[in-house]
């Protein structure tokens, strides 16, 4: 992905995302759209109109790979040509001038300001879903020669804190190493959302808080398995900052 489309993309998502946003009333939502103001008409990369109930504010998203002072006094007027309550968002890369930014706050112009990614894209292994799973035979047995009857055995269950023991009572692994195991091993990109079910070549154990049955025997381990592209910044959590900004600019 270029450095442009990087930022192209991020209002793309914005506006993808103004459709579930359920703390204001969309009245208009707009990509690619052509705005008539007082005196000319415009093109912007989106329009957004929304009321609170008692005011309508209009949003104005532009994506530009920098902004100069020129283009941030001909966005201004395209801001400023617009009636009502009207905000400027630029989505763009780090602004470091102190005069642009200083004239964007006073102008009511938002700088979203992204930093490009390293790398076209970050795959992150995310878990969920996990659910351990006991040998129910072996446990029924152990609690009948402790006299436990029906009595739970409470284990950790935090997966990062519980470890995994042989026969002999030696930690050989932890719940949350099978999880960096399979996260290593898969092909991050081509995998979609996969279901996984570890077993063990040899019998394991979790330690319990139980003085009469310290140990319990493992059966297996299931989870959910899903990378995600860590560059790619969800557009609702985009949307949110430009509405909160968008409010408190307006003295809402």
């Amino acid at each position: 992905m270029t450095t442009q489309n990087i930022y192209q993309q991020a209002v793309r998502d914005i506006y993808e995302a103004i459709a579930g946003e359920t703390a204001v009333k969309t009245i208009k939502a707009q990509y690619n759209a052509v705005i008539e103001g007082r005196t000319a008409t415009h093109e912007t990369d989106v329009y957004w109109e929304f009321t609170d109930g008692d005011i309508t504010y209009k949003t104005i998203i532009q994506a530009k790979e920098q902004v100069s002072l020129g283009e941030l006094f001909t966005f201004l007027r395209i801001v400023r040509d617009i009636p009502g309550q009207v905000m400027g968002v630029i989505v763009t890369q780090p602004v470091y001038k102190k005069d642009i930014k200083d004239m964007a706050a006073n102008a009511g112009i938002i700088l979203y300001e992204l930093f490009a990614p390293l790398a076209a894209d970050v795959w992150e292994p995310v878990i969920g879903n996990v659910q351990i799973n006991v040998d129910k035979a072996w446990v029924k047995e152990a609690k009948e020669q402790a006299g436990l009857g029906d009595e739970l055995i409470q284990m950790n269950a935090n997966p990062k804190y519980t470890f995994i023991y042989d026969e002999s009572g030696n930690c050989v692994d932890s719940v949350q190493g099978v999880f960096d195991h399979y996260g290593k091993q898969s092909n991050a990109p081509a995998d979609k959302l996969q279901t996984v079910v570890h077993t063990f070549a040899k019998s394991v154990f979790l330690q319990t808080n139980h003085e009469l049955v310290p140990f319990i025997k493992l059966d297996n381990i299931t989870f959910d398995l899903e990378f995600v592209n860590t560059n790619q910044m969800p557009g609702e959590e985009m949307l949110t900052q430009v509405l909160d900004k968008t409010l408190k600019y307006f003295g809402h």
